[in-house]
């Protein structure tokens, strides 16, 4: 019997390699059977896509609630404490839920663990668990997004009402293919019988691999973007951004929203049509005024996310993949490209390394490297290195807290933190004071 958050964590994700990937559907889908199938107890909107799933799902959640669902979101992965994965109408799961959904399932577990072969990972025990707390607290609606492609991830356990593909970029490709018709391929997988599939701004050649897979399994909708919905004139500003969106089922002019990023525009009407799909089905209609005052306070933290830290301006930025690093760039040149800026930063070690130095490089004036707290960051040195063949004012501190002090030392007007999101989490804990577990 668990006892404690942290014993919890630790059963769950130490003893199983942490963040190390099984990929298969397998296991997950004998726990949830084990479970009672809670899978099946409400409602699926499943988000996947190689950047923007996550401000995806949080702007989904945060309109729906303010449509009086009861709403459950599970997401991936957490800045600071594991709760932020699961979450009901925005309150993460409490500890002792926690502890208690997951001793009920640890004799399943163990009986998993006994087969060869069968013994679940981190991933699929936490996706089980966000199913079966949904299920016991009776939610009406859950929001998931894919922790990594998924035909073959963990979350595709669910049958959902609708699907949404937000973007097709490289990323993983060790476990996803080396082109953009392979990677569409598996993030076409998570596309279901009758679904409403809705696809974010994707380029033709994956298009076309996911039409593909539509057809063939027989999708109720597709819903594309530019085509059946877009936004117009978007405004960037610091903490208050707007646009004006259009679909074939509703107007909204001066949609204002706090989430910085000049992708979020993209984000936020991907899910308002994603909404629209979702109530359709319902026989009920989006409410304008409900989704702009849902919207108004929308951020999706860590990303071109501001906070003022002792008197100096601090933007987090989880731009882990090239595409990340393109849109960060595009963030720097239109919300602040005129002012001095610092950056912190750390890679993984198995992201495309050097095309991200290559992007990044130039947008600083000067960079501290440091190592990521992440056990796929074992040579921070090698990001050093690279740093240096493209920029003349960078430093290598491996302690990240160490490197974040010495960075705000040198007087810059923004300070970033970027490249991982497992550094943004460290930091941003650092910072609030917040608990990591």
């Amino acid at each position: 019997m668990i006892t404690s958050i942290k014993d919890a964590v630790d059963y769950i994700y130490d003893r199983r390699g942490g963040t190390r990937i099984k990929y298969g559907l397998d296991r997950i889908k004998k726990l949830c059977e084990l479970l009672g199938n809670p899978q099946k107890d409400f409602p699926v909107i499943h988000i996947t896509g190689t950047n923007g799933k996550g401000s995806t799902s949080k702007a989904i959640h945060d309109i729906l609630k303010a449509h009086s669902f009861k709403v459950g979101l599970f997401t991936s992965p957490h800045l600071t404490h594991i709760s932020e994965r699961i979450k009901i109408n925005g309150i993460p799961i409490s500890d002792n839920d926690f502890i208690e959904t997951l001793n009920e399932m640890i004799q399943y577990i163990e009986k998993m663990d006994t087969k060869e072969n069968l013994s679940p990972s981190f991933f699929e025990i936490i996706t089980a668990l966000s199913l079966k707390y949904f299920s016991k607290m009776s939610i009406d609606v859950a929001v998931m997004e894919v922790g990594l492609g998924g035909r073959l991830d963990a979350t595709n356990v669910v049958d959902s009402d609708v699907s949404i593909i937000t973007t097709i970029q490289y990323d993983h490709m060790n476990l996803l293919g080396n082109t953009l018709e392979d990677i569409a391929f598996e993030k076409s997988g998570i596309i279901k019988k009758n679904n409403d599939l809705i696809l974010g701004k994707i380029n033709l050649s994956a298009k076309n691999i996911i039409y593909n897979k539509a057809n063939e399994i027989g999708v109720k909708n597709i819903y594309e973007f530019d085509k059946d919905y877009t936004f117009k004139d978007p405004a960037f500003s610091l903490n208050w951004n707007s646009i004006n969106y259009e679909s074939e089922s509703n107007i909204i002019n001066n949609l204002i929203f706090k989430a910085n990023g000049t992708y979020q525009p993209y984000n936020i009407s991907t899910a308002i049509k994603a909404v629209e799909a979702f109530l359709e089905r319902k026989e009920k209609k989006l409410d304008i005024e409900k989704t702009k005052k849902a919207l108004k306070n929308f951020i999706w933290e860590g990303r071109f996310e501001l906070i003022e830290y002792k008197n100096k301006n601090v933007i987090l930025e989880g731009a882990h993949n090239i595409s990340g690093a393109l849109a960060l760039k595009n963030s720097i040149k239109t919300y602040i490209k005129n002012f001095k800026k610092a950056a912190l930063i750390g890679i993984l070690d198995d992201k495309e390394i050097e095309g991200m130095v290559k992007l990044l490089s130039g947008e600083f004036d000067y960079i501290i490297v440091t190592q990521v707290p992440n056990k796929r960051s074992t040579n921070p040195e090698n990001v050093y290195n690279l740093f240096k063949q493209y920029s003349k004012n960078v430093v290598f501190i491996k302690n990240p807290i160490d490197a974040f002090d010495k960075l705000l030392k040198v007087p810059y007007d923004y300070y970033f933190v970027t490249g991982s999101l497992y550094l943004v989490g460290k930091i941003r804990g650092y910072m609030l004071n917040l608990e990591e577990i």
